[in-house]
């Protein structure tokens, strides 16, 4: 038994039963249920003061009260109970900060213990199969212990409060407000924004940054530089902001993502080499000698530099689906707190489904609305800003080359695409490269912004065998002073 977990019980207990307080009883009771607590006495009373309230109507279980639920049982329980009633009693009651903290603290720590037995038990099954008491059914194999441990992993992001959001009263919040005001004034202080960035300066300057719990999709035709521009994003924000970032890959193997963000760490100007280390040639093994001194270079330098952030990349299994994604995000966050979470991507992810009603079904749309609601509810509430690439239907390409752009409804899959992300960026790339994908001279249309303005497409360069892009000085077509917002 963990003394943590006993510890934050007698918290949560404390605020009810020292404070008296049917407010706090259904805070706990919103959130947790008697097995988060690993304590049998507190488990019990957790349970008898649920009860004793709603048999009478909102009170909170005194002592008495309590030899009287237990007049039937043995006297060395009667007593057990008591005692720790009796010692919950005298503690001093939590403030506010202490009580949730500690409510928040139980559902992590009862997740951790949820991912453990989901673990071990799909090992079991992938090893010698395990019956699971409906009859002569049997799981066996990989392929059952794989669906198990994303079932299971999905019920015990349920239960760690992947959905929850926080309160408070905003009358008496000033200094909090205050707080965050000077420290998003002191990052522009410094050329940094408080949100997340794409690493184009003209782009950047127009969208002011991604916020907490908001989701951007990044939306163009196949081989557009979709992913590429996500790495991009992924190394700028860890890079150059020394933010942390996790990405979940399905389309793309983690080792491909690890060879990108390494091929795009190359062009920078700390290592002398314009034209950076071509991705390709570092799969392949085709560098020559010199190259490979910059490789080990490049490898070094994200080892030992101390100034950078986190670029975590997760690979996730063939069916992804976004509440496996939030379990695997809980295990990820109690290492560290992302500031970035990019899904590499949502259109690939498998809806998810209940296993005592298997026969209702979410859509496409059912997972842009989950990834959505999931990153602003994550972190009790404080959110993660979301990026995922999304793919154009045939009619959106086709209108890009007679119109040079995209509308919403070319999203493909289901509308949500188009209205449930606060931010929608499209890449807009020509068909006639004449650079073999070195020097790609492609635009940026801001499609939709919730946050501010949109409508504007920014003239940038893409280099795909560095993931590198920049702004590109357009000064013979003038896009931006003759388009304007559309």
């Amino acid at each position: 038994m963990a003394t943590s977990d006993v510890a934050h019980g007698r918290v949560v207990l404390a605020a009810v039963i020292g404070g008296r307080s049917i407010r706090a009883l259904d805070y706990a009771w919103r959130f947790l249920t008697p097995d988060h607590f690993t304590d049998k006495s507190q488990r019990v009373l957790f349970e008898l003061l649920r009860r004793y309230a709603d048999q009478t109507s909102g009170g909170i279980m005194t002592r008495d009260a309590l030899d009287d639920l237990l007049r039937d049982q043995k006297p060395g329980s009667v007593q057990m109970y008591g005692e720790a009633y009796d010692a919950i009693a005298a503690l001093a009651v939590p403030d506010l900060y202490g009580f949730k903290h500690s409510v928040s603290q139980l559902r992590e720590l009862a997740a951790a213990r949820g991912t453990e037995v989901a673990l071990a038990q799909g090992l079991e099954i992938a090893r010698h199969g395990v019956r699971t008491g409906r009859g002569d059914e049997e799981l066996r194999g990989h392929a059952d212990a794989r669906a198990y441990v994303m079932e299971e992993l999905a019920a015990v992001e349920q239960a760690a409060g992947g959905e929850d959001t926080p309160e408070g009263n905003v009358m008496t919040e000033g200094d909090d407000i205050l707080a965050a005001y000077a420290q998003a004034k002191e990052l522009r202080r410094t050329g940094k924004t408080p949100g997340i960035e794409f690493g184009l300066p003209g782009l950047d300057a127009y969208l002011g940054g991604l916020g907490n719990g908001e989701m951007a999709l990044v939306a163009a035709d196949t081989a557009a530089g979709k992913s590429s521009l996500c790495v991009q994003v992924a190394w700028y924000n860890a890079i150059e902001c020394g933010k942390n970032v996790v990405i979940f890959t399905t389309e793309q193997l983690r080792r491909a993502l690890q060879g990108k963000i390494v091929a795009r760490h190359s062009r920078h100007p700390k290592f002398g080499l314009p034209r950076g280390l071509n991705d390709a040639d570092i799969r392949y093994g085709r560098l020559e000698p010199e190259e490979e001194r910059a490789l080990a270079a490049v490898l070094d330098d994200l080892k030992t530099c101390g100034d950078y952030g986190v670029l975590n990349v997760v690979q996730m299994p063939e069916v992804a689906t976004v509440s496996a994604m939030a379990a695997r995000y809980a295990v990820v966050r109690r290492q560290y707190r992302p500031d970035l979470v990019i899904a590499d991507y949502l259109q690939l992810f498998t809806p998810d489904h209940s296993r005592r009603e298997s026969n209702m079904r979410e859509d496409q749309s059912g997972v842009i609305k989950s990834a959505a609601r999931w990153c602003a509810a994550c972190d009790d509430g404080r959110g993660v800003p979301l990026i995922s690439p999304w793919q154009v239907n045939d009619t959106g390409v086709t209108y890009r080359k007679q119109h040079g752009r995209y509308d919403l409804n070319h999203l493909s899959e289901t509308r949500e695409s188009g209205r449930t992300p606060g931010m929608v960026l499209g890449l807009l790339n020509p068909d006639d490269d004449m650079s073999g994908g070195r020097s790609v001279a492609m635009e940026v249309q801001v499609m939709k912004n919730r946050a501010g303005p949109g409508g504007r497409r920014f003239p940038i360069t893409a280099d795909y065998a560095t993931s590198h892009f920049s702004d590109r000085d357009d000064n013979d077509t003038g896009l931006n002073d003759m388009l304007g917002p559309e």
